[in-house]
């Protein structure tokens, strides 16, 4: 007979938790999220959809990275699948970080496929208040990572979504500045479509290190993306308002994450 639990030479014995309804409830949710997240992109087009890409460019910007900086999804979607099946596999649905962030992850995920519907259907302007929510979800699940075990499970659900949370979290800002100046007709390149566009730019990589800074796991991953998003941007924009705001972001979210640095976090902490 196994015993529930004891000492074995002054170690603890633990028994294996058996998964519930609700663990497999939330595994699938998890994995159909996941999985519907990269094919509402692919088969949208197949059924008559415009291109995310195609539709957002009806909307004038200043402050949208060049399109090869969206190649960031494919990293994104790959760590978030990785993390979804290694969640699904016996013995991991019942844990800690399963447990605690899966909801908040299916929630992220699932905020995506919608995100990347509405946007493919042409309704561009209904587009930010859902990546808002999945910044939402994304920081949640984030939070809930700052208590997840310290496996290798663990650091890949916290650090792939670290990697989704830093990059909406940029997206959002910048969704919402586009689409607010479409709504109010102000052109982008106005002083005050400059004003509202670098506001809202600044505002995120303000969060973004904030963020960054108070995390105690996964704080480079934030880090990356929104970096990513940012000297992609500054790197290739001809206004200079728009250059300076880009790297004194980068600069602020560096800042961030050498404070975690320096609090003597290791290398393995910071990426999950």
């Amino acid at each position: 007979m196994t015993r529930p639990s004891g000492s074995d030479h002054g170690n603890v014995v633990r028994l294996p938790v058996a998964a519930t309804t609700t663990d497999r409830l939330r595994t699938g949710a998890l994995l159909a999220a996941t999985a519907a997240q990269v094919l509402v992109p692919v088969i949208g087009p197949l059924l008559g959809q415009r291109p995310v890409g195609e539709v957002s460019k009806d909307t004038p910007s200043i402050v949208t990275p060049p399109d090869w900086a969206f190649g960031v999804w494919g990293p994104i979607f790959a760590a978030s699948a990785g993390a979804a099946v290694v969640q699904a596999l016996p013995g991991q649905q019942t844990s800690r970080t399963a447990r605690e962030a899966g909801w908040w992850l299916a929630a992220a995920a699932a905020g995506n496929a919608l995100w990347e519907f509405v946007a493919q259907s042409g309704r561009y302007r209904a587009t930010p208040p859902i990546l808002w929510g999945i910044v939402a979800a994304a920081g949640a699940a984030h939070v809930a990572g700052q208590r997840s075990e310290p496996t290798a499970a663990g650091r890949l659900s916290t650090g792939s979504n670290g990697m989704l949370l830093g990059w909406t979290g940029l997206a959002a800002a910048i969704n919402t500045a586009d689409v607010l100046l479409d709504i109010i007709k102000v052109d982008p390149n106005s002083r005050r479509g400059q004003a509202i566009s670098l506001g809202l730019i600044g505002g995120a990589a303000a969060g973004v290190t904030a963020v960054v800074g108070a995390s105690r796991r996964g704080a480079a991953a934030v880090a990356a993306t929104t970096s990513w998003g940012l000297s992609t941007l500054a790197a290739t924009t001809p206004r200079t308002p728009v250059r300076l705001t880009g790297w004194a972001g980068v600069s602020a979210v560096a800042g961030g994450l050498m404070t975690r640095i320096a609090k003597g976090r290791r290398v393995v902490d910071l990426l999950g």
